[in-house]
């Protein structure tokens, strides 16, 4: 991609994954991402305090784009490599925001469908564009790191949401062939973890990537221990998940502070 474009795609939709998040601010009837996640009857979706994390990341994708826009760093390797998966992982987030406001749900879901299907390669470029800059940080000052980290949460966060978005469909199905509740919950749950642990683990033990993570199962544990009715075996299960992901995030550094 020419580092010109490159730059401004990532200017471009850093800066406007906020203001598609908030259709609902500007356009009577669209829907904001609470009302999906209102509108999700998993019992992986975590207590709404924990979506708070998108204004940290919000920000500091900003700056990340604006880092990456920098004259300095037109021709630099690491953000050439990194720059057109991050320009897509954040083009992703702006449609899914779209799709999210305006796409009909009934009489088929496509707003549940849709935000599904988007969010697959939009998790897998950022996740991507994460580990370039994760693998190549040694270069990167204090403050490009800070503007970098941006990706790190991002990639993270959505490590675990696109999971989150296919949970009705897949528990839907598994329910409707005779499976508790609880156990299909569970099933959907498992397939995130080694997922999450699989990047972690690639990601040199990323601590940044990991962090939305385990804040997203440690709500999912308070709001299944808490809301009424509660469930157990899911909240317990969440809450082995996180303790494994903090230890494999933590295993390498222990290692080395050994040594």
């Amino acid at each position: 991609m020419n580092d010109h474009l490159r730059q401004l795609l990532n200017l471009i939709f850093g800066s406007t994954m906020w203001l598609c998040s908030s259709l609902n601010l500007f356009f009577e009837g669209a829907r904001s991402p609470a009302d999906m996640s209102d509108a999700n009857d998993s019992l992986l979706v975590p207590m709404g305090i924990a979506f708070a994390i998108w204004f940290p990341i919000f920000c500091l994708c900003l700056a990340y784009a604006v880092v990456q826009a920098l004259p300095k760093n037109k021709e630099r390797e690491i953000f050439r490599e990194a720059g057109s998966w991050s320009a897509a992982g954040f083009g992703g987030v702006c449609l899914w925001g779209i799709i999210n406001a305006f796409a009909p749900m009934q009489p088929f879901d496509w707003a549940q469908w849709g935000t599904a299907i988007i969010f697959v390669p939009t998790m897998l470029c950022l996740v991507k564009a994460m580990l370039i800059l994760t693998r190549g940080a040694e270069p990167l000052s204090q403050f490009e790191r800070l503007g970098t980290s941006g990706l790190s949460l991002i990639a993270g966060w959505c490590s675990i949401a696109v999971f989150l978005n296919w949970t009705p469909q897949v528990v839907a199905a598994l329910t409707a062939a005779g499976l508790g509740v609880q156990a299909a919950n569970i099933i959907m749950l498992l397939p995130a973890l080694m997922w999450a642990a699989f990047i972690i683990i690639k990601s040199r033990h990323n601590r940044i990537y990991a962090f939305p993570i385990i804040w997203g199962l440690a709500f999912v544990v308070v709001a299944r221990l808490t809301e009424t009715p509660s469930y157990m075996l899911v909240g317990g299960a969440a809450a082995v998940g996180a303790g494994l992901l903090i230890a494999i995030t933590l295993g390498k550094w222990g290692a080395r502070a050994k040594t």
